[in-house]
């Protein structure tokens, strides 16, 4: 794991991603409000453990993978992600919660 400087800062922002992630779920969810909660997950981990980080590529690996999926439309990943399967919003949101829940605990 790699070391951050002030754990409980890092435990609250973290947690501050788990949180949101109902309100997501209840918006549909809607891809632009998950896009945007997304960045900020990838501002916070890339400020508490480094871009290049395991942590950072463990969410990446769970969440986060890049590029056009069979039934995506749009020129980007974003906004037209789908909501259902398993690269759907609400599966990311399923194992994105569970990565971070486990990057909480070990900063516990």
């Amino acid at each position: 794991m790699t070391s951050v400087s002030d754990p409980a800062r890092a435990r609250d922002r973290i947690q501050s991603q788990i949180d949101s992630i109902g309100r997501l779920r209840g918006s549909g969810p809607n891809p632009f409000d998950y896009d945007l909660w997304n960045s900020r997950t990838l501002e916070v981990l890339g400020a508490v453990y480094g871009q290049d980080s395991a942590e950072m590529h463990r969410y990446m690996a769970e969440a986060g993978e890049r590029g056009r999926l069979p039934g995506v439309r749009g020129q980007a990943e974003n906004m037209t992600l789908n909501i259902h399967g398993p690269w759907g919003i609400l599966k990311r949101l399923e194992r994105a919660e569970a990565v971070l829940a486990d990057l909480v605990r070990s900063l516990s």
